[in-house]
């Protein structure tokens, strides 16, 4: 066996080949290395300097400020007394005691007329009014003050500290106290000194080190090149000998068993190749299973994109469907002109017909399950789909990002039960992604699935950065994300909604910093429909008090000509905090809300207005009717929902059934 050591008399191909590579590359893995390190590590250094060298500032600029105002409203107790009875003699005394202090340039103390009492510098000013810009601004100031000046005498920076001297709520005069900035700039600049030397002798072990750790990385790098080039030459019979102790060493393991088992695997090549032929037939079928499983995501993710997309275009259309047809019903109740209620009909079917269209469009894009097509579904198979679905999410853009996200399955058998796959695929594909959006520095997914009782069980559970107790309570909100404007907060609402349908539940727990869990149950007998009683017409309406809450002006000009030809009193708010700054439990029976309404949701008005009074009827007008799920309208404490564009007698019906709930069954006209 030979071994491939790194010295001069290595065989001559291998030096060749070693020439050649210097040749053709100029910097090699231990330079490059060694570059980046003390690119890295100057960067790093420098940062360092930098800010240590302003906090280091910032402190001894405050410190030696405040040792400079201590001074100057010592002085000022000092003199306070003195100025008030005039004792020139004690205010020298003063002034020249605080002028003994290190770095204290001078000591002056002004009367409130300006003029000098004492100065510890210049005697000849006693008696006399300072007129320098310096002594101005000195003299008006009603509070302590800080300057800062170039003296030209002394050739230095002084800080002058201006202090009121105040008795009995009377300004009586000032000290004045300037400050040699001399010694603070030498001490500024020992510590820069001294943390440049610290810099420069940290890069220079840390250069050390980065030649010493590139020389050890790089040669046994070089041997398993040379072993490689060896290797493709046909010479198997080899060792490469490597001792790091590191994943290197593993690595030369490695390769040595890989060329120990190339030399025993020779002479079964054309038994291999056989063999190779038919896996090759089973690879093609695979990846054509593969393909169409691709093509069944991309179909699925552009599904979802539409529904999204059609979703917020069926709303805008709603709403404007809405005001037309609510203006026409009213002018058709209001005319006689035969030719003109023609027109209007006219006007009536197509904006009707646009209701359609937009229906159907919801439809297409399944934005609503029916559970008439439930089929038998295999719940572990539609999770290995979810699975692969999400691969790219979870394993390829997280490999780009440079992080690693695993998944472990652990599912139980279970028989077939009714279900919509498409929409329950929807609902695990959905967690998926949220728990790999929950794990940016990467982590683990663990999905299991049992069964309950007469309940099919998954759990999906992550290693993420989990949620908080408000995100918690609000995370199956419509309309609710947290991840700002690349979220639309439809994703768990949909879920929500999906199982709901399913006659199942989805609840989660989860705890900052250690992760979330997924609990979806569904039953695992065939679902029925549920069907809601109709309400019975009535000829007139109940006349209420009704709050209208939109912030579309023309919707709730329309809401509100409706009903206040009807008989109701009626209110208007422009957005839901107006509105709950108007609602009292006495005030209204009923308050009519639009759903999606910028700073507040009609979910939290209906939550605001049951917690205020349980008895107030709610009623969303939204152009999102059709798309919400009955059992999530109940728990949410709205009590009818009316899909736009509506009929007057939609509205009417509501406002009836909204007051027979509040008061009983009326006798009369509106039976």
């Amino acid at each position: 066996m030979e071994t491939i050591e790194v010295k001069k008399n290595a065989p001559r191909s291998i030096q060749g080949h070693r020439a050649y590579r210097g040749g053709m590359r100029k910097w090699n893995l231990r330079k490059k290395f060694l570059i980046y390190m003390l690119v890295f590590i100057s960067l790093l250094m420098g940062g360092v300097f930098f800010v240590i060298e302003k906090n280091n500032r910032s402190v001894i600029l405050s410190e030696w400020q405040k040792r400079g105002l201590s001074n100057a409203m010592y002085l000022a107790a000092l003199s306070t007394s003195p100025l008030l009875m005039y004792d020139f003699s004690k205010l020298e005394q003063n002034v020249d005691e605080v002028a003994e202090e290190p770095d204290v340039a001078y000591a002056i103390i002004i009367d409130w007329m300006g003029k000098v009492m004492a100065h510890s510098e210049q005697d000849e000013l006693i008696g006399k009014t300072m007129g320098d810009a310096l002594s101005r601004s000195a003299l008006n100031s009603s509070t302590q003050l800080v300057q800062e000046y170039y003296d030209r005498e002394r050739d230095e920076e002084i800080c002058d500290i201006t202090y009121p001297i105040y008795q009995s709520g009377r300004k009586w005069g000032l000290v004045r106290i300037g400050f040699s900035k001399s010694s603070l700039e030498l001490e500024l600049a020992r510590n820069r000194r001294d943390i440049l030397i610290l810099s420069l002798v940290a890069m220079v072990i840390a250069g050390g080190a980065s030649t010493l750790l590139a020389e050890r990385i790089s040669r046994p790098i070089r041997k398993l090149s040379e072993g490689a080039l060896s290797i493709s030459r046909g010479n198997l019979d080899q060792v490469i000998s490597i001792k790091t102790g590191d994943e290197i060493e593993d690595l030369s393991k490695t390769f040595n068993r890989m060329t120990k088992e190339l030399a025993k695997n020779r002479d079964k090549q054309k038994r291999l190749i056989g063999e190779l032929s038919k896996k090759n037939i089973i690879l093609k079928k695979e990846i054509s299973t593969r393909e169409r499983l691709e093509e069944e995501i991309i179909k699925i993710e552009r599904l979802r994109a539409l529904g999204e997309m059609s979703s917020g275009v069926a709303h805008d259309f709603n709403n404007i469907l809405g005001t037309v047809l609510g203006r026409v019903q009213l002018l058709l109740e209001r005319i006689d002109n035969q030719s003109f209620k023609k027109s209007l009909h006219v006007i009536e079917k197509a904006a009707l017909d646009g209701a359609e269209t937009v229906r159907r469009i919801q439809e297409f894009t399944r934005v609503r399950a029916d559970s008439s097509l439930f089929v038998a579904i295999d719940l572990n198979g539609i999770l290995s789909d979810a699975i692969e679905f999400t691969r790219t999410r979870w394993k390829n853009e997280a490999q780009a990002r440079g992080i690693s996200i695993d998944i472990k399955k652990d599912l139980m058998p279970m028989h077939p039960f009714a279900g919509d796959p498409s929409g329950l695929r929807e609902v695990f594909t959905n967690l998926i992604i949220n728990a790999v959006d929950a794990m940016p520095e990467g982590g683990c997914i663990h999905i299991s699935s049992s069964c309950e009782g007469d309940a099919a069980v998954v759990r999906v559970k992550d290693t993420g950065t989990g949620m908080g107790t408000e995100v918690q309570r609000r995370i199956f909100e419509p309309f609710f994300t947290t991840k700002g404007k690349s979220g639309n907060g439809l994703g768990l609402a949909m879920c929500y909604g999906i199982v709901s349908r399913h006659r199942g539940t989805i609840q989660l727990q989860s705890q900052m910093g250690k992760g979330t869990t997924f609990t979806v149950r569904i039953p695992m007998d065939l679902p029925t429909g549920v069907s809601v009683p109709a309400s019975s017409e009535r000829r007139s309406v109940i006349p209420a008090k009704i709050l209208i809450i939109d912030d579309d002006e023309e919707m709730r000009s329309v809401l509100s000509d409706i009903l206040t030809q009807s008989g109701c009193q009626v209110e208007n708010a422009g957005s839901g905090a107006e509105g709950l700054r108007n609602f009292s439990p006495s005030k209204y029976d009923i308050v009519i809300s639009d759903l999606g309404m910028e700073g507040m949701t009609g979910w939290e008005i209906a939550r605001r207005v049951k917690e205020s009074s349980p008895a107030t009827a709610v009623a969303l007008i939204t152009g999102w009717g059709s798309q919400l799920e009955e059992r999530v309208i109940r728990e949410r404490g709205v009590d009818f929902v009316v899909s736009k564009p509506f009929r007057i007698d939609e509205v009417k019906r509501l406002v009836n059934q909204a007051m027979t709930m509040k008061m009983g069954p009326i006798e009369g006209e509106y039976t």
